[in-house]
């Protein structure tokens, strides 16, 4: 997989993790995981994926992954390769992430 993770992506997948593994056992973090690395896997295949969350952030994408959502952007300095800024459960308000400063670059 060629797509990198931001520190606040890291800090969101291990989020996910202990939160699956806590409310449902390591055999369903392991089953939500592959179905989010293929979601990352289908982000680096194709240059335009997902919506556009310009508004957001210029040049950002987002791709729902089951409850999650993956906010991403192709950044120059890593080769135009997909940088995962946030993964997000779908819940949560979009639009404050700006206000928070979290959906910065890589």
């Amino acid at each position: 997989m060629k797509v990198t993770l931001s520190r606040h992506a890291k800090a969101d997948l291990e989020d996910i993790r202990n939160y699956t593994i806590e409310n449902w056992g390591s055999h369903k973090w392991l089953l939500y995981y592959r179905r989010l690395s293929h979601a990352f896997e289908q982000i680096n295949k194709h240059t335009v994926i997902g919506k556009d969350r310009s508004l957001l952030l210029p040049g950002m994408r987002s791709l729902n992954c089951q409850r999650h959502v993956i906010f991403f952007k192709r950044f120059d300095v890593v080769d135009n390769r997909p940088v995962i800024l946030r993964i997000i459960h779908q819940r949560r308000n979009m639009p404050a992430l700006v206000y928070y400063e979290d959906l910065e670059g890589v």
